[in-house]
């Protein structure tokens, strides 16, 4: 029987290098290596949130991703330390970041949607432990959401 035990990464390309690591960087990622170009023109990132990485690949050509119904990755999700879902919002107001969804409450927790500069969504969630719990005001209940994360 297969056993997955984590999830270890995620690989990204992107249209703007620059761009990317600084969005995720503002989220709190740590940046551990990058490199590149090579012969090719590829130029690649790795950052790191908990145990798990982002892998960032860029090269010339590639365009980002403006609409809504598309086919390929849908999002990802990053859980986040913070006191509170509304701590949360007011640390991405103050890094300059806007929320694109939510606060929306989960079984688990309460999560806030943003978007990287290729239109990827990143879901950023509080876990219930930390979060301020249920009956969150403006807090949009979406149980169907649940089957897609």
């Amino acid at each position: 029987m297969l056993r997955p035990k984590a999830l270890n990464h995620v690989a990204l390309t992107v249209a703007d290098m620059d761009r990317t690591l600084h969005f995720y960087q503002l989220l709190g990622l740590a940046l551990l290596r990058t490199s590149g170009p090579d012969a090719e023109g590829v130029r690649s990132a790795v950052l790191k949130t908990g145990e798990q990485e982002i892998n960032v690949f860029h090269k010339a050509g590639l365009v980002a991703i403006d609409r809504e119904d598309r086919t390929g990755m849908h999002h990802f999700c990053v859980d986040m330390e913070a006191g509170s879902v509304d701590d949360l919002i007011v640390d991405l107001r103050q890094a300059g970041l806007s929320i694109v969804r939510g606060p929306v409450q989960r079984r688990d927790g309460i999560s806030v949607f943003v978007s990287d500069p290729d239109g990827v969504r990143v879901e950023l969630r509080v876990n219930r432990r930390e979060a301020s719990g249920r009956g969150v005001p403006g807090c949009i209940p979406t149980p169907t959401d649940e089957d897609i994360t």
